[in-house]
């Protein structure tokens, strides 16, 4: 090749060059402009995903903070169990025993609930009677007869709470020596199954203490003093710090809620065997109507009062349509008329 065709031929490569150039430069701008655009939906997708999810934590934040749904037409039904001088055992047994049981709502909790009902109800009557430990089971031999009775009241009934009182009286025995009597309560949530005792929902301090005993001094007078011994008393069992009362009674704190939503609180003393004693019959509750105002202060941090913040009467009570008065502790029964003669 010649010095001219080596020289037409470098201006051809050349002029190639820069065509190459060129064509790379369109490419560069169509990538560029191609990326620009992915990045345009990438941003716009992300900033779509930090909405939605924005929206979905606001939404579970409202969700979360609404009450879950009640139940507005329930019944709580009530029925009694009888037993007169069955002869499955070696001494007579008398039991009227009343409570009631959920209807017209379904779930697992329910049938949890209701079971729950029923054993509060049977509660004396298992110990001392149909299922005793070995030291009850072995003092039945000296029974004459086991008698019991109990009355049940739904006091509070709402689209998500319940309360029942249950008060008893018992004779391990004989029931004419050996009555006792015995008050109780079930505080439920109707809709996730929870049960509410005294130390769930209320702080067990000097402020709660005090509150109690200067509503228990104006029910029973001197019987509770309104002073700080009687402060450190109750407050050891309400807390069941008393040991060497714990060796004869069980101290059983119990609360239910008033239909006007404020609360009964007491202490009822169940003896066990060690502590079971044949004289007249006694009052062993203390119980006091407190105003739900001034508890506030002693509240515990519970999901219990949202629920009754939140609460409105629901649900229908039912009676039993015919109820049995036990033939020896009934309102005008044997024992009465007994202690009344002496």
């Amino acid at each position: 090749m010649d010095t001219k065709e080596m020289k037409q031929a470098k201006e051809t490569t050349g002029e190639e060059k820069e065509e190459v150039k060129e064509e790379v430069r369109e490419e560069v701008k169509k990538e560029e402009k191609k990326g620009k655009g992915k990045k345009a939906v990438l941003i716009g997708g992300a900033l779509l995903a930090v909405v939605l999810i924005a929206i979905a934590v606001t939404v579970w934040g409202i969700m979360r903070n609404l009450p879950e749904k009640g139940y507005e037409n329930y019944t709580m039904r009530f029925t009694q169990d009888v037993v007169e001088y069955s002869e499955k055992y070696d001494y007579w047994d008398v039991l009227t025993i009343e409570y009631p049981q959920i209807e017209g709502v379904e779930g697992e909790q329910i049938e949890k609930l209701n079971k729950i009902i029923y054993d509060t109800a049977m509660d004396r009557t298992n110990y001392w009677h149909l299922e005793p430990n070995d030291q009850v089971r072995k003092f039945q031999d000296e029974y004459t007869m086991f008698c019991s009775d109990v009355k049940s009241y739904v006091t509070y009934h709402s689209q998500y709470l319940v309360s029942i009182d249950y008060f008893e009286l018992y004779a391990p025995d004989h029931p004419v020596y050996y009555l006792n009597f015995s008050e109780r309560g079930v505080n439920m949530d109707l809709v996730t199954g929870e049960v509410y005792g005294l130390s769930d929902i209320f702080k067990i301090d000097d402020t709660f203490i005090k509150v109690w005993c200067s509503a228990a001094h104006e029910e029973y007078g001197d019987s509770i003093p309104d002073d700080e011994e009687t402060y450190e008393i109750m407050r050891t069992w309400f807390l069941g710090e008393d040991e060497e009362l714990n060796e004869l009674y069980e101290i059983r704190p119990f609360f239910s809620i008033t239909e006007e939503k404020d609360f009964e609180i007491g202490i009822s003393i169940e003896p066990k065997l060690e502590g079971l004693r044949g004289s007249r019959p006694s009052m062993n509750i203390y119980s006091a109507v407190i105003p739900a105002k001034e508890l506030e202060a002693c509240r515990n941090e519970s999901e219990f009062w949202n629920k009754y913040e939140k609460s409105e009467s629901a649900g229908e009570v039912i009676q039993c349509e015919e109820l049995k008065e036990n033939i020896w502790l009934g309102e005008d029964a044997g024992v009465w008329s007994y202690w009344e003669e002496r």
